[in-house]
Order: structure tokens, then C-alpha cells, then sequence
């Protein structure tokens, strides 16, 4: 009796544990080549921050007997795009081994990205495309909920500021001018009222 209650606590706690532990990499694979192969795609590290260099994730792996196999080899028959407001880049998938391969790239916006893996295996030709989301893998989220002690705006925040604070400079400038040139015209009319009255 002693033993099942130590079994129970036990598995509650460790199903308590794996509730509240932090996730794990949140990838989502779909199966291609008639269902023999499965990719899997997302960022590498997830959660993915603007700025910080970060990759595609993509593991390939054969169904087999007892699970599946890892698929090394397929650098070259590989690309892959990210994509994210309209805008794409290709980036180099490069083997890591265990049929894992990334693409090296910095998010610079905060949000949902694309990524469109393609290649051939076995002769057949395939294309995976997913959007990061709640169901697939993790979208780019800002630094400042994990900088510590102080937290530094985003460059694209920063941009913005300078950008806003070079105009008002610019206004200062062109207001500075025309007080100048204003008052320059005053110092001559007032000379010419002199002279004048001479």
C-alpha cells in the first residue's frame, strides 16, 4: 500500500513538473514524400528575440521500423527562405548532423515569420511552408522582457527616436535662421532710420 501511494505522489509530481516546466522547442513537422519522410521546422532557439542571431531549424527523418531515422546528407538538395511582411531571403542550410540542418539569420522584427523549406529526397521534389504561431513554433518577441538590469529600447524604437529628434533639430535650425535673418533686417532698417535723419 506503502509503495502505490509513493507511486502516485511521485507520478502527480511529475506530471505537476512537466505542467509548469518551461517549453520545449516548439517546432511542427509534416510529413512529405508520400508520407515516408517527416520534416521539421522553426527557429533553433526558441523563444526567438529580435536582434539576437538565431536560425530555420529543419530535421529530416525517415520513417522506419521502431521510429525513424535521422536523413543526413541533403545539404544540397535543400533551401530555404524566411519570410515576414512582404519581404524574403534565402538562407543557407548548413549540416549539423542527426539529419539537422540550419540557416543562419537575425530577426530585426518583432512577430510572426515564415519559413518555406524545399528540396528532393529520393528523386521527389517537396516544399513545406509554416507561419510561426500558438500551433506551429514561436513567433520573434522583444528583448526588454528578459533584460536585466536595465532594458534598452529595440533599434527600430531607437531609429525612430533619433529620426524624430533629427527633425525637430532641423526645425530649430530653419526657425533659428529666420529669427536670424529677421533680425538682421531689423539691425539695417534701423541703421537706414538713422542715417536718415541726419
Amino acid at each position: 500500500m506503502k509503495k502505490r501511494l509513493t507511486a502516485l505522489v511521485a507520478g502527480v509530481m511529475a506530471l505537476v513538473m512537466l505542467a509548469v516546466a518551461p517549453g520545449a522547442l516548439a517546432h511542427v513537422s509534416t510529413d512529405v514524400v508520400d508520407g515516408k519522410y517527416s520534416v521539421e521546422i522553426g527557429f533553433r532557439d526558441e523563444p526567438a528575440y529580435i536582434g539576437l542571431p538565431n536560425a530555420v531549424y529543419v530535421r529530416v527523418t525517415k520513417f522506419a521500423t521502431g521510429g525513424v531515422e535521422p536523413v543526413d546528407g541533403l545539404a544540397g538538395s535543400l533551401s530555404a527562405e524566411v519570410l515576414k511582411d512582404g519581404q524574403s531571403k534565402s538562407v543557407d542550410l548548413v549540416p549539423m548532423g542527426d539529419g539537422v540542418y540550419e540557416g543562419a539569420f537575425i530577426p530585426t522584427v518583432i512577430g510572426d515569420y515564415t519559413f518555406r523549406v524545399s528540396g528532393t529526397i529520393d528523386g521527389t521534389p517537396f516544399e513545406v511552408e509554416e507561419t510561426s504561431s500558438q500551433t506551429t513554433f514561436a513567433s520573434v518577441e522583444p528583448l526588454a522582457g528578459v533584460q536585466f538590469p536595465v532594458q534598452v529600447p529595440d533599434a527600430s524604437v531607437m531609429a525612430f527616436q533619433v529620426n524624430q529628434a533629427e527633425m525637430m533639430a532641423s526645425n530649430a535650425r530653419t526657425f533659428a535662421l529666420g529669427a536670424t535673418g529677421i533680425a538682421a533686417l531689423g539691425i539695417l532698417l534701423a541703421l537706414v532710420g538713422i542715417f536718415r535723419k541726419r
